[in-house]
């Protein structure tokens, strides 16, 4: 028998959890709006509060990782079909993949340690089309020695692209370390680059 559950068992689960919640009185039941978002790269799964955009989830990962890590991070929320709740967030994405976005300004809601915090709010002053390698990320943050954590901060990064981890890059300049596999990581950056060096070249206006 496969001990694994499936999305719709966990979506079950959820929805039978928050009424229990709410029926016995132990607090605010929190809303997740989850919404899917066509893109190059495939079909992204956004989930967002009321205090903003709070998951990004890449091509390839599956439904039941996203079920999952929510009711870990919001065991009170119940999951509700957005209805123009994430539109700012589409809105932007949409955006960025068609290059007249190079930072997203959208509302964010980390739910996070303070380290990745840190981690994570460095690696958003990585400028558009270029790239940082996790030492440099931690000597930023002044923990020159914690290259590896730093990896690994990245590597629970709940906002991908949004929080653009793509950006950081091996010692060398390889890519390595990114959650929706390296020919995601390699497809961002190379869209980047291109944009960056069209800005460049094109003639001024009259």
């Amino acid at each position: 028998m496969d001990a694994r559950l499936s999305s719709r068992t966990l979506r079950a689960l959820m929805e039978v959890l928050t009424v229990a919640i709410a029926s016995q009185g132990c607090g605010r039941v929190e809303r997740v709006f989850h919404s899917t978002l066509d893109s190059p790269l495939g079909r992204l799964r956004l989930a967002s509060t009321a205090e903003g955009l709070v998951r990004v989830v890449l091509p390839g990962e599956s439904e039941d990782r996203i079920l999952v890590w929510l009711a870990v991070k919001f065991p009170r929320a119940v999951l509700v079909p957005a209805s123009g709740e994430n539109a700012e967030f589409h809105a932007q994405l949409d955006e960025y993949f068609r290059g007249t976005r190079s930072a997203f300004d959208c509302r964010i809601h980390l739910t996070v340690s303070a380290f990745v915090r840190r981690v994570l709010e460095e690696t958003r002053r990585i400028p558009y089309g270029a790239t940082a390698s996790y030492g440099e990320v931690a000597a930023a943050i002044g923990r020159p020695l914690a290259a590896r954590a730093v990896g690994k901060a990245l590597a629970t990064n709940p906002l991908p692209i949004i929080i653009p981890c793509h950006r950081v890059v091996g010692k060398n300049g390889s890519l390595v370390g990114f959650g929706g596999g390296l020919a995601l990581k390699e497809w961002l950056l190379a869209h980047e680059r291109r944009v960056s060096c069209a800005s460049r070249t094109q003639p001024a206006l009259a």
